[in-house]
């Protein structure tokens, strides 16, 4: 047995892939010799039996290649080309023709999409139970990162937005996005724990959130709280601890909803929030306020050809936050429909991709890069819009910013790497920090 499987696993060209083939064949053949031996057979012999059944090595080691080897996703790769094409046709063109404070960040929106692709790259061939196994370390890292900047960051308009790494000024808030994908590898190593797991899990998820908010950044720590609160919520579902599944899952979200709420409600009356964040607070439950000019500009466009409005002098950021009103305005509400409906197919695509995933660990990590994308559009549309107040949201792949951009492309390349080893590992793979090895049936 041992001569065959040395012999069939020469022809699997993925090493990463051989423990797991030899694994999954071994314990076949065992099984077969049990059933041999109890038809009456000598193990020499229920094991030769075995082995025959299995046909030739050469032939099928070669066959086992063809399925398990790294695959390319190329619709993902080809949407996100087509959406990278139409956001530096837009920041040129702002470049050239819009004027503003915020225009010199649609000058260098070419150089953050190469930096952003090879930050994808790199993921890409990164593996990523890679970043599973040094979640801790990653979101310890993150966390400090933040707890600096906290106490000593940039701080413009109330807000800390950078940080400076290699003389080079990056956002923090848009960093901790990666916090989200890093904390599936965490939840991932409690498989199989029971409350006590569960609890660590969501340490784990309370102490970035309130950092984030400190910052102040209210939106970004709301995007950070859904989707890791969702991503738990799956884990849980799904079995990973062995715990009550719904009581479970009610209490987190009955106590990730009523806090953060009770919490604002004490802040704005104890005077805690900065008087912008009032404002727009009270902008919004009032349905106006900051957002008029945004509702008159909606009114003045047109489904397709320019509005003739000076988008520049009505809007702030209008290159960020306000993107989709500056291309309906200037293209027609017909290519802010566009944009958002190509948006729409790839976050479904990045989801597919996640929740297809045999191996657990890539399902729940490649949903978490799908919940980052999914609630930033959500809440970036509603504010163009003006349903929602101005926020740091951002549109994936198209607001400037080269801190945004570089983590859209960074989570896309988690996504690829994920698609990439999906024949690959088996439903579970053992990584470090474990406290059990998971079976193959939970």
């Amino acid at each position: 047995m041992e001569e065959y499987l040395k012999i069939l696993l020469e022809q699997i060209r993925c090493k990463k892939a051989r423990p797991y083939i030899r694994q999954e064949l071994q314990d076949h053949m065992e099984d077969q010799i049990e059933e041999n031996i109890q038809l009456g057979m000598n193990f020499e012999q229920a094991e030769k039996e075995a082995v025959k059944d299995m046909g030739d090595p050469v032939e099928t080691g070669i066959s086992l290649d063809r399925i398990h080897k790294p695959q390319a996703a190329w619709k993902l790769l080809f949407i996100v080309i087509m959406i990278s094409a139409v956001g530096i046709f837009a920041q040129i063109m702002i470049a050239r023709h819009a004027k503003g404070e915020y225009v010199s960040a649609s000058g260098r929106y070419v150089v953050h999409v190469m930096l952003g692709s090879a930050v994808m790259i790199f993921l890409y061939f990164l593996d990523y139970t890679v970043l599973a196994r040094f979640s801790r370390i990653i979101a310890s890292g993150l966390i400090v990162l933040c707890l600096v900047s906290v106490l000593s960051g940039n701080m413009v308009n109330g807000m800390i937005y950078y940080i400076a790494i290699g003389g080079r000024p990056v956002s923090v808030q848009a960093l901790m996005l990666f916090y989200v994908p890093v904390y599936g590898g965490i939840i991932y190593k409690y498989h199989g724990s029971g409350y006590g797991g569960l609890m660590k899990s969501i340490a784990w998820m309370i102490l970035p959130v309130v950092l984030v908010f400190r910052l102040p950044s209210l939106t970004i720590a709301g995007m950070l709280m859904v989707s890791m609160l969702v991503i738990l919520t799956m884990a849980i579902q799904k079995g990973w601890f062995r715990i009550h599944k719904k009581k479970a899952i009610c209490g987190v979200w009955g106590i990730f909803m009523i806090l953060p709420a009770a919490a604002l409600f004490i802040m704005y009356f104890g005077n805690g929030l900065m008087p912008y964040q009032k404002e727009r607070v009270q902008a919004f439950f009032a349905g106006g306020g900051e957002e008029n000019p945004l509702k008159i500009l909606m009114n003045a466009n047109k489904f397709a050809g320019s509005s003739g409005a000076e988008v520049s002098m009505v809007l702030p950021e209008f290159n960020r936050d306000y993107i989709l009103s500056y291309l309906s305005s200037v293209y027609g509400m017909i290519a802010g429909i566009l944009i958002c409906c190509v948006l729409a197919v790839l976050i479904i695509a990045v989801f597919n991709t996640a929740v297809k995933q045999k191996n657990q660990l890539g399902m729940i990590m490649g949903c978490g890069c799908g919940m980052i994308f999914l609630v930033s559009f959500l809440v970036n549309v509603l504010e163009n819009v003006g349903i929602l107040p101005s926020s740091a949201a951002f549109l994936p792949f198209i607001s400037a910013g080269g801190s945004y951009i570089i983590v859209s492309y960074g989570l896309m390349g988690i996504v690829l790497s994920i698609y990439r080893y999906k024949n690959v590992y088996p439903r579970h793979v053992k990584i470090s920090g474990q406290k059990r090895k998971t079976t193959a049936g939970l």
